[in-house]
């Protein structure tokens, strides 16, 4: 107040550091997620805060209503889309981002293979004279699933890591090679290859799982063997169950 009385460079010192005290304020509260730390570091003392404790009601927080408001400004990407595919060229930035994501793809099915390879490899032949085979028929009947579990794994997670290998390469080639038509068009032409290098990755990991939970009764043997199979298939059920959550979203947001 002293320095306000005595002069116009005064009066305008305070106010910056007015204006740089209450910036500060609201730059912490939207940098921080729980404001009761900036509360605690500006004025020294806890700040009670409401937080939602449960997931319904972060959802419920969730800007549901504006997401046609949302899309209504996004129309102008349909002119980006008119102008890329007709007039060109083509946008290298978003296509490095469709063939990351078939990279992606390849990496994932290529690393699958080299679980299943190693897991083929260890899967041991039951022995009917063991005397700890409480169950020699359900021993072989287990041998032979994984057998066919772990076959349908290798073949599905090749046939996918090499389709999306194969769309990579040709996409690539194509843009270095300035035919973004081309590019275009082979996208469009290979759509239905990679839906089934997808939903085949998605075989390979279910059969995978179910062939790992055959192997625990093989390994362990006996009743507790029998148990430890069933837990296993039963923790199979949950993974399922949200992969399957997660196409729906995807199919919603994403194709939609």
């Amino acid at each position: 107040m002293t320095m306000a009385r005595k002069g116009p460079l005064s009066r305008l010192v305070v106010a910056s550091l007015a204006l740089a005290f209450s910036s500060s304020k609201l730059l912490c509260f939207h940098a921080c997620r729980t404001p009761s730390t900036c509360s605690t570091e500006l004025t020294g003392r806890p700040a009670e805060v409401a937080i939602p404790k449960s997931p319904k009601a972060w959802r419920r927080a969730l800007p549901h209503d504006a997401v046609p408001v949302r899309q209504f400004l996004h129309l102008h990407r349909y002119l980006q889309l008119w102008r890329v595919h007709w007039i060109g060229p083509e946008n290298l930035d978003r296509a490095g981002l469709r063939v990351t994501g078939m990279d992606t793809y390849a990496i994932v099915a290529s690393v699958l293979l080299q679980v299943i390879t190693g897991f083929h490899s260890s899967v041991e032949e039951p022995d009917e004279t063991d005397e700890r085979l409480k169950y020699p028929n359900l021993h072989r009947l287990m041998y032979e699933g994984q057998m066919i579990f772990a076959s349908i794994s290798v073949v599905c997670s090749t046939y996918t890591m090499v389709m999306f290998l194969l769309c990579k390469i040709y996409s690539v080639m194509a843009l270095g090679l300035y035919k973004d038509v081309s590019y275009d068009l082979f996208q469009a032409a290979t759509g239905r290859f990679r839906l089934r290098a997808f939903w085949s990755l998605i075989i390979a990991m279910h059969s995978f799982l179910v062939a790992f939970a055959m192997n625990l009764f093989t390994r362990i043997k006996g009743n507790r063997g029998l148990m430890f199979f069933f837990v296993g298939m039963l923790g199979i059920i949950p993974v399922v169950y949200d992969w399957q959550i997660i196409y729906q979203i995807a199919e919603k947001y994403v194709y939609a």
